[in-house]
């Protein structure tokens, strides 16, 4: 697994995807309301990427095969004042290429690149209602640092 800086066309064509999953997984959460979560991705998204693959603090790649087939992405902010470690935003492998092992490489990969810059922490974030995710990074070997739990009240 090869990664390799995302060009601005496939940042574009991921966005709706990432926005609509992101509010998906929000709302799946109960940690906000369907308003709030509407509302806000678009700033979200406009603060975080303001210079599209260009925005200062992150890193946007391609996962690429090693028969040169794009399979996924993943998109890694930087550690700065706020985080002192890096922080996986996002990980995808599109559908046609799942269950082979790609999310796991990337990540590897993300890690190499990382450690090159002088960086030696990654943290991430897993859905509750997303086991698989969190099996791959508890595999990985990424620990439980923090756990929210929710109770609907009837």
């Amino acid at each position: 697994m090869q990664l390799r800086p995302m060009t601005q066309a496939e940042l574009d064509a991921m966005l709706p995807v990432l926005k609509r999953e992101y509010a998906e997984d929000e709302l799946k959460s109960g940690r906000r309301t369907p308003e709030a979560v509407h509302a806000g991705i678009e700033e979200l998204f406009a603060r975080l990427l303001p210079a599209g693959v260009d925005s200062p603090g992150q890193l946007l790649f391609s996962g690429v095969d090693d028969g040169g087939a794009v399979v996924g992405h993943v998109w890694i902010a930087l550690p700065d004042e706020q985080r002192p470690q890096a922080w996986v935003y996002d990980i995808q492998v599109d559908p046609a290429h799942r269950r082979r092992g790609h999310a796991r490489a990337m990540l590897l990969a993300a890690e190499q690149v990382l450690l090159a810059r002088g960086i030696d922490r990654l943290g991430l974030n897993v859905f509750g209602h997303n086991p698989g995710a969190r099996a791959l990074y508890e595999g990985l070997g990424y620990a439980t640092t923090s756990v929210q739990m929710s109770k609907e009240l009837a």
